[in-house]
């Protein structure tokens, strides 16, 4: 993707910042095109790899500026998309993905397994367990420094069942591929089964708890940002193809939950309504809380409130470029990324959320790093 540059501008009231030519840029690209990846932060250390950088396991110190990305120890099982991090206290957690167990396989498959990155001695291992529940793709955060917390996440034994039928059993017969498509995703949402119930685990004890449900749809997909014990949630999949716009807060105490709503992100501009996002990136700069890009089909709610199950049947999915913030309770549209772009990795700074690769339209991935920032009056990006 192309750098960024001072030519890229929001408008008056927003301003995207950049090197002058002659500056060292102050992110470095990530070594491999990378989207569906994951990542976690240690201190001033950010790790990140996996998705369509394979089993590639990356780190970088973001207290020197211009440091490059070092090479670690590669992940030592079947490479992954979409996989969750988090890290405590020193250690980096790997969950769930999706992929092949074997490189000929021809279906995809859920993990349930989980693995533990040890950065001082550059050293994977697995861990003793396995999901209960479905975690693909759900939102995974860490409060408290001893806990990890899920949110959300797919059923595994449709989605496995998904991919066997339409890989295995359609074979490359595309008329038999298109009848399986037709039936899983001409479902309600709450037919995909998709996990209610709110999980945690603690890697001391090796023990997973059940903290309660959901009291909405559950979501799959959703950018997610931390702030102290708060956990916001916002939008992603309510099932395969149709977004939800709606945001989503929980405090974590404990074993305690209290939820309560976040509002919804404003309709982009020139457009009627807000159709939610997938895959955006999510945090705080200066106490704002920032989302950027993701992904949608525009025009899903309408087929769907229409009566129709299967909400994007024929439509574009879309990469999207915008960037809404949040203040004292109250959303806004802070302008557009460079291009549209979505699955990436987001990782929390103390000054703003680093972006790290990502899907672009079509499909590609990019090997961009910067940092979304609020300078207190506008949205930066600092590359």
């Amino acid at each position: 993707m192309k750098k960024l540059s001072c030519a890229l501008l929001l408008g008056a009231a927003f301003a995207f910042s950049a090197q002058a030519a002659d500056t060292a840029p102050r992110w470095p690209d990530f070594p491999a095109p990378i989207k569906n990846g994951a990542g976690a932060r240690i201190g001033a250390t950010v790790y990140a790899g996996l998705g369509s950088a394979g089993k590639a396991w990356y780190a970088l110190d973001t207290g020197k500026p211009g440091a490059p990305w070092v090479a670690l120890a590669p992940f030592p099982d079947a490479a992954r998309d979409a996989a969750s991090a988090v890290a405590i206290n020193g250690l980096v957690y790997i969950f769930g993905g999706s992929g092949k167990n074997a490189p000929d396989d021809k279906a995809l498959t859920v993990f349930d397994t989980g693995y533990v990155y040890d950065p001082a001695a550059n050293s994977w291992r697995q861990l003793p367990t396995r999901a209960p529940l479905g975690i693909f793709t759900a939102s995974v955060v860490s409060v408290d420094q001893r806990n990890i917390v899920f949110f959300g996440g797919v059923n595994k034994a449709i989605f496995d069942g998904y991919f066997q039928d339409y890989a295995v059993g359609a074979a490359d017969n595309k008329e038999r591929q298109a009848v399986v498509a037709g039936h899983y995703f001409d479902q309600r949402p709450q037919d995909y089964l998709w996990t209610a119930q709110v999980m945690s685990y603690n890697p001391q004890t090796n023990q997973w708890r059940n903290l309660g449900t959901d009291p909405q749809l559950p979501t799959v997909g959703a950018g997610v940002a931390v702030h102290g014990q708060l956990v916001t949630m916002v939008n992603g999949e309510i099932k395969p193809g149709l977004r939800s716009p709606n945001v989503k807060e929980v405090s974590v105490d404990g074993d305690k939950l209290t939820w309560k709503q976040g509002g919804k992100l404003p309709a982009p501009p020139g457009a009627a309504r807000q159709e939610g996002v997938a895959g955006s990136f999510a945090g705080y700069s200066n106490n704002v809380l920032l989302v950027a890009g993701g992904a949608n089909f525009p025009g899903a709610w309408q087929q769907f409130d229409a009566g129709q199950n299967y909400a994007h049947k024929g439509l574009k999915k879309t990469w999207r470029d915008d960037i809404y913030a949040r203040r004292d309770g109250k959303w806004w549209h802070a302008g557009k990324l460079p291009a549209g772009m979505g699955y990436g990795t987001g990782i929390q700074l103390d000054d703003g959320v680093l972006l790290i690769g990502g899907e672009l339209d079509g499909g590609a991935a990019s090997k961009d790093v910067f940092l979304l920032q609020w300078d207190g009056k506008a949205v930066r990006l600092v590359h």
